[in-house]
């Protein structure tokens, strides 16, 4: 009788560390599909920021302090003020974010979409080129979403392949 006592603690004992070993701490699981949203509703937020503040301006409210932009043609930028000092002014940045994920953890995400930059060419005439982008973001301490990576490079303009 205590040899069967004994056997059945001992799997008990195994089943208890098995399970508790599967399901791991007992934080919630993030709901993935409404922080996807949500971070894609802030990327929004930053492009109606971009066309009603202009791109620095807006790019100082979204960016991390740490972020790091990848311009194309050109070498890195590393820190929000550097970002945003090369940013110049004088055009109009466009963008429609497209699509974002979150990771599990809920800490990282990323969007991309397209992009317009409306400038002026040497003659006063208007321009516009055309590209895509992807950002990366992280959840600040405050639970506020801020682009630490951001990346873009021209395409053809949308009615072309």
């Amino acid at each position: 009788m205590k040899r069967n006592m004994a056997v059945s603690f001992v799997l008990l004992s195994m089943f208890a560390f098995i399970t508790i070993g599967k399901t791991g701490p007992t934080t919630p699981p993030v709901r993935e599909s409404l922080t996807a949203e949500r971070l894609l509703q802030v990327d929004k937020d930053f492009a109606k920021a971009s066309e009603a503040k202009g791109a620095a301006e807006a790019f100082a409210l979204f960016l991390a302090e740490d972020a790091m932009q990848l311009p194309g043609g050109a070498h890195p930028l590393f820190g929000r003020k550097a970002i945003v000092e090369n940013m110049g002014s004088g055009y109009l940045l466009k963008w429609e974010p497209k699509k974002a994920e979150v990771a599990k953890s809920g800490e990282l995400g990323w969007t991309w979409g397209t992009y317009e930059l409306h400038t002026k060419d040497a003659d006063g005439k208007p321009t516009v080129r055309y590209g895509k982008y992807v950002n990366v973001w992280r959840k600040q301490k405050d639970g506020r979403w801020k682009v630490i990576v951001d990346l873009g490079n021209p395409s053809p303009p949308p009615n072309q392949p």
